[in-house]
């Protein structure tokens, strides 16, 4: 297969990291959390925000782990399985290492923080234990396993360890698929992807209360389900990269997709709502209909996704490459810079939205900034990607 750039597909998997800043912000700010994700909010809140998450939610995670498989192959394809076990081991094993030792702490510490503040009232860098001991127990009461340790969102660094071991499955499956090249590409071209790849996701989605994957994969200890659900993105997106001409099919489906989108998140949305408010052992048909609305909406938001970034970005941008270059490092740095900023504004009385902005430029501000100055051109730059950079700001390289 020709190699060559896949600038719109660089370009949404650095959005999709980027994004992360945002879903994370407005987590602060819930005026509804989910009852499987029963932790502390801040004072001003607004159900938009809720509304954010849950959006974002349904097709980031997703859409980037497609994108991880799609660029595995075009690794093993270059590299062959063992040189793509040992790039993905320095480009993702170590990173992962060195972030636990250095950045999980300080994330953990300033999350605590945020929660007393929003439990207690106080505003202490240092958390007090007592008060520490009774957040830990009124969360353990909830159902939450707030004594497991967690990754928090190093976790996907370590979910893509785990795919990369499904490299030689995903090459067999691929050699096998290539062969139906033109039936795919006619499956990929219909509605009826969108339906079969809806209820594949839906039987992952099974053991998912109210169908939507908010619990059990931030944490250290393998979570079988979720494993289970990313992972066939994964593959899937492996797959893709089997057929020359899939990536145009999608942008061609753009349209439909968006209308699909549409109307399936509104959807996927009141069925996980209907599915959380019924009793475990008295809602399954409530429970069927939220799996399978989540997980065609999920698709229908995925193949969009893919298909406007190769329908409208796909060409030579100094933007894109400047996002897809710094996404990294930004989503490493930016979730205690997040709990940082939402912790120092929970004393003030402010309307949710201007807490929210507030926590989005300044988180923005101090990632890219950091990159710009502190990583790239320099052996951390080196460390993340294997080679330097010496990017200008995008606004100047586009004049």
């Amino acid at each position: 297969m020709q190699e060559r750039r896949y600038y719109g597909l660089d370009a949404l998997r650095g959005g999709m990291m980027l994004l992360g800043i945002v879903l994370h912000a407005a987590n602060l700010y819930l005026a509804a959390p989910p009852p499987v994700v029963p932790l502390p909010t801040d004072p001003n809140k607004s159900l938009a925000f809720d509304l954010v998450f849950h959006f974002i939610h349904a097709f980031r995670m997703p859409t980037f782990f497609v994108l991880a498989g799609f660029f595995a192959a075009l690794l093993v394809e270059k590299r062959g399985i063992y040189g793509t076990w040992r790039d993905r081991s320095v480009r993702i094993v170590l990173p992962l290492v060195a972030s636990v030792i250095l950045i999980l702490p300080v994330t953990v510490l300033l999350l605590a923080d945020f929660a007393l503040a929003t439990r207690f009232g106080t505003h202490r860098l240092l958390p007090d234990p007592a008060e520490l001991e009774i957040l830990r127990a009124e969360l353990a009461a909830a159902g939450f396993p707030a004594d497991a340790p967690a990754a928090l969102h190093l976790w996907f660094l370590l979910y893509l360890t785990y795919f990369y071991l499904l490299l030689p499955l995903c090459r067999g499956l691929g050699q096998f698929a290539g062969r139906c090249a033109k039936p795919v590409l006619w499956f990929l071209g219909s509605p009826v992807s969108i339906l079969v790849l809806g209820v594949l996701s839906a039987v992952t989605l099974w053991p998912f209360h109210g169908g939507q994957v908010l619990e059990g994969f931030i944490f250290f200890e393998p979570h079988l389900p979720s494993l289970a659900y990313y992972g066939l993105f994964f593959v899937l997106g492996y797959l893709l990269r089997q057929f020359p001409g899939a990536l145009q099919v999608l942008a061609r489906s753009a349209g439909r997709n968006a209308v699909f989108a549409a109307v399936l998140f509104p959807l996927a949305l009141w069925a996980s709502q209907v599915d959380h408010a019924v009793h475990p052992t008295a809602g399954e048909l409530n429970h069927l209909v939220a799996v399978a609305a989540n997980g065609l909406c999920t698709w229908a938001m995925v193949a969009l996704a893919i298909g406007s970034a190769v329908r409208f970005f796909d060409r030579p941008s100094p933007w894109a490459l400047y996002a897809s270059q710094s996404a990294y490092w930004v989503y490493l740095v930016h979730l205690p810079l997040v709990a940082l900023a939402g912790w120092w504004l929970v004393q003030y009385d402010l309307p949710a939205v201007a807490k929210f902005t507030a926590v989005v430029v300044f988180t923005t501000l101090l990632s890219f900034l950091s990159y710009h100055y502190w990583v790239q051109g320099t052996r951390i730059g080196v460390f993340l990607h294997g080679r330097r950079f010496r990017l200008a700001w995008p606004w100047r390289e586009a004049r």
